[in-house]
């Protein structure tokens, strides 16, 4: 691992830092994750891997709304009933399919 130290410097209202071009070679689309804590900033390269799904809350927030739906079955709504137009353009090349050997 390289560390280097670097000042940060105005840029427009904010502050920011160069990043060295060794650091950035191997960037996905120009992207990076910021990870703030009370004693770190830590830049992480984004990958394909990075999803919604892979967030640390994610599995909390499905695991509530299945315990909400098993409490409150009579709350739950045929597909029919609520799929319409907009879903199908929202999820237009999306695919059902386990996406992880592409």
């Amino acid at each position: 691992m390289t560390i280097q130290i670097k000042k940060l410097f105005k840029h427009g209202g904010s502050q920011a830092i160069n990043l060295p071009k060794e650091f950035a070679q191997n960037l996905v689309d120009n992207e990076v994750f910021l990870e703030v804590s009370s004693n770190e900033i830590v830049i992480r390269n984004k990958s394909k891997l990075d999803t919604m799904e892979s967030e640390p809350h994610f599995a909390a927030f499905i695991k509530a709304i299945a315990i909400d739906a098993m409490k409150h079955p009579e709350k739950l709504h045929d597909l029919n009933e609520v799929w319409g137009p907009e879903w199908d353009e929202l999820l237009e090349g999306v695919s059902a399919d386990n996406d992880e050997d592409e």
